[in-house]
């Protein structure tokens, strides 16, 4: 919103290889082109800072995210930090995300990355299984994620989370188990945990079509997403988001801006962001818009409005939904208040009828202004979200 922090998430999209079930905007290559490609976040970094959108503000969280952001060296980590912090001056505290790859995390490594600013790693460990890790085509073993763990640590980063994947083929709910209780037992303060999606034109896409792929069925994944919480729970993990968890509060400070519509620039190819429009101190529209994907034409093009490869005005229904859908990821879930305070609406004139429906189906609770999921409904959630578009 006017004035306020914003989130700034930068894209590395360069990949040592890409994984067969990802779909992100990712490129396999030998050689990453880091000084042009930093040269090119700096540049659009200084278009941005005379942007009135965003000249002025502050950053409050910052996130390497790819790709594969650990390829690049601490120096050029530590260049984009410093160009954010000097056009657009890091609150005290600010949250500042790697994504780090646990195959090629030393010490030395990490080291140098707490020097440039980095105070908080993700590991998209994915699983502590082996024969499992080469299945999802990752390029670590589980004694390398434990060590990058341990090494981080060494190196005074202690705000660490590690992503776990199933519903991966052959997974057991043993496996999943195991990899659960393995990553809890390591000095880590954040569990994300996703269920894998087969996207087209991915090689898993490719190999499910074909019958080469023996996944779990529906109701063994649904049965692993009702026994992941129990399990982290049991470690200490707290669950605030439908996939994610926390020990000591940790909570993941950028992605939680995601959740309650709050402004970020993403810069980087293939990059999103939006922007709340204000008026009266309420929001009436936003913009969002994305960054070329391929990675030459976003070097070529950096600095400019030709970096641009779409934009959208956004209308107020559609960020009252996405308002209301997004918080409900949240366990806290949405409250009356907040809904009424961001957009001068009634929550329950908007969508009274489909919560009383829901509640009295089981699957949201209502506790005075307050809205959330419930257990069931965690498990359909997506289903449940269906039910409030127009």
């Amino acid at each position: 919103m006017t004035g306020a922090p914003f989130s700034l998430y930068v894209h590395v999209p360069f990949c040592a290889h890409k994984c067969p079930y990802c779909d992100f905007n990712t490129y396999a290559t030998p050689h990453v082109p880091e000084v042009e490609y930093v040269e090119a976040l700096v540049a659009e970094l200084r278009r941005y800072a005379q942007d009135p959108r965003f000249s002025g503000r502050s950053v409050s969280t910052v996130f390497f995210g790819g790709g594969t952001p650990s390829l690049l060296s601490a120096s050029a980590i530590a260049s984009i930090i410093n160009s954010a912090h000097a056009l657009f001056p890091l609150e005290a505290g600010a949250e500042v995300t790697l994504e780090a790859n646990p195959g090629d995390s030393s010490r030395e490594k990490l080291a140098q990355f707490r020097d440039a600013g980095i105070n908080r790693l993700s590991y998209g460990v994915q699983s502590f299984e082996d024969t499992r890790l080469a299945l999802l085509g990752r390029d670590h073993t589980a004694e390398q994620a434990k060590a990058a763990v341990a090494y981080a640590r060494e190196a005074g980063i202690s705000n660490i989370s590690v992503d776990i994947i199933f519903g991966t083929p052959r997974q057991t709910l043993d496996d999943l188990a195991q990899d659960i209780r393995t990553a809890a037992s390591l000095p880590i303060s954040h569990l994300s945990t996703y269920s894998l999606t087969i996207e087209p034109g991915t090689p898993f896409f490719q190999r499910q079509e074909r019958g080469l792929l023996a996944m779990p069925d529906d109701g063994v994944v649904a049965e692993m997403l009702q026994t992941v919480p129990v399990l982290a729970g049991a470690e200490g993990f707290v669950r605030y988001e439908i996939s994610n968890y926390a020990r000591d509060g940790r909570e993941s400070s950028h992605n939680t801006v995601y959740w309650t519509g709050g402004d970020y620039l993403g810069i980087g190819a293939g990059a999103h962001s939006y922007v709340a429009q204000c008026r009266d101190g309420l929001v009436v529209a936003g913009e969002r818009w994305s960054t070329v994907a391929l990675p030459q034409s976003y070097m070529r093009n950096a600095g400019s409005q030709q970096v641009i490869a779409w934009s959208e005005n956004v209308q107020e229904h559609s960020l009252w939904f996405e308002f209301f859908y997004l918080g409900l990821r949240r366990l806290s879930g949405v409250t009356a208040s907040d809904f009424q305070r961001r957009f001068g609406r009634s929550l329950w004139d908007e969508y009274g009828q489909q919560l009383g429906e829901l509640a009295a189906e089981g699957f949201v609770r209502v506790d005075g202004e307050c809205v959330a999921l419930t257990d069931r409904g965690i498990v359909v959630a997506d289903s449940v979200f269906e039910r409030f578009v127009r």
